[in-house]
Parts: C-alpha cells; sequence; structure tokens
C-alpha cells in the first residue's frame, strides 16, 4: 500500500518541483512520511468553488460563460469534476490532477482554467512556477484522455476589492484579472523524471540551504 501511495503524485505536488525554494529533501520527507500538521483555512476553497459553480450556473441557463469570465469563444463547459490518473509508463507511476474547468472552444481546441481566490500580482508572483507546472500537467492528462487539442492554459484570479458593495448586508464583490499560462507540456516529462529519481533514494538528500519547509519545521521540534 505504502508503495502504491509512493506511485502517485499530483499535478500541483509535481509543481512544487518547479518553485525557485523547492527542497528535494522536503519532497522525499513528504512522499515517504507525510505532510506535518496544516492550519491553512479552506475558505480559499470554498470561495474557489463558488467561482466554478457560477460558470458552470452560466452555461447550464443560457448556454454561455457568465459576464465575468471573458472567455468569448467557449461553447461548452465539461460538467461534474473531471479527475484525470493516467499510468506513467516509466517505473509505474501514476500522474492525477482535477482541474477546475475545462472549456471547448469554437474552434474545438480545449481552453483549461484554474481559480484562485487571491491579489492579482502577475508574473511577480512566488508561486507561478508551480501553477504553471500543475496546469501543464491537467493539459497533458486533458490531451491523454481525449481532451485535445489543448490550446490555451490560464490562471483566473478573484481578488476581493477593498470596499463592501453594501456595509449594512456584508456584500463582498471581487474583480476578475486573467494570466495566460504558456503552453510547454515538456517540462511536465521532465519533472516527473526529477520526481522519480528523488523518491526512488534510499534516504533523503540534503536540505536546500536555509530551507523553511519541512525541515525546518522537524529541526524545530528536536528537543
Amino acid at each position: 500500500m505504502k508503495q502504491n501511495k509512493l506511485k502517485i503524485i499530483s499535478a500541483k505536488d509535481l509543481g512544487k518541483l518547479a518553485l525557485p525554494d523547492f527542497c528535494p529533501r522536503c519532497f522525499w520527507i513528504e512522499r515517504h512520511l507525510g505532510n506535518p500538521p496544516s492550519i491553512f483555512p479552506g475558505i480559499f476553497s470554498t470561495l474557489d468553488a463558488v467561482t466554478k459553480r457560477s460558470a458552470h450556473r452560466a452555461f447550464a441557463e443560457k448556454g454561455s460563460p457568465p459576464k465575468w469570465l471573458s472567455i468569448s469563444d467557449a461553447i461548452e463547459i465539461e460538467e461534474g469534476d473531471t479527475y484525470f490518473k493516467l499510468p506513467i509508463q516509466d517505473k509505474g507511476w501514476v500522474l492525477v490532477g482535477k482541474p477546475d474547468d475545462i472549456f471547448k472552444l469554437k474552434d474545438g481546441s480545449y481552453h483549461i482554467v484554474d481559480y484562485k481566490t487571491a491579489k492579482f500580482t502577475g508574473r511577480q508572483d512566488e508561486l507561478f512556477p508551480m501553477y504553471e507546472i500543475q496546469l501543464n500537467a491537467y493539459a497533458y492528462l486533458a490531451e491523454k484522455y481525449g481532451f485535445e487539442p489543448v490550446r490555451k492554459l490560464s490562471l483566473i484570479y478573484c481578488q476581493p476589492k477593498d470596499d463592501l458593495d453594501n456595509d449594512e448586508n456584508f456584500s463582498l464583490s471581487f474583480t476578475v484579472h486573467y494570466l495566460e499560462v504558456p503552453l510547454d507540456l515538456e517540462k511536465v516529462l521532465s519533472l516527473l523524471s526529477r520526481a522519480r529519481e528523488i523518491v526512488d533514494q534510499d534516504k533523503p538528500s540534503e536540505a536546500r540551504y536555509g530551507c523553511q519547509g519541512i525541515c525546518n519545521w522537524i529541526k524545530g521540534i528536536n528537543f
């Protein structure tokens, strides 16, 4: 059972390898022993789910995107939660992922998006390299499942406005920003190979210098 778990990697976890502060020791520990306790609030996932429901409701009611979603050439939206699970030929690894939404465009191609409830900071966002790999992994999986060709990838940032629309009803509104993500499926295969190299080691490698991740957390509990 443990061995099977080691062989499954999500699109998001694969994206961690692209971060500037990626630590191979943290990754090995995470894959072999699990993550430390997290206190990250779930409200952002809830808001992302609301965003997704808004898009699906608009297509169900009028067959087109909602006004806030500027994907004018979208003619269909994939219904339900599309979950991909694909065995990779080398060493029996399995890549998994669940895109937020997949839109079919007028030309027959597909546009995959990921919703983020966050402040829009453009390409300076320190997490962009992870999101780039995550979306490209979705594209790689989607094409293997018949959603081809994937021609566009986008991050859609829903940024809360500074002021309430209605103080009495506590009504909060958002501005929407789009960030196109370059298609580069070769990066997915390259990082899959790198992930396998790290996890297949009998013991973790040295920590990245100055690591503030799991390595630092473990060091803090060594009384």
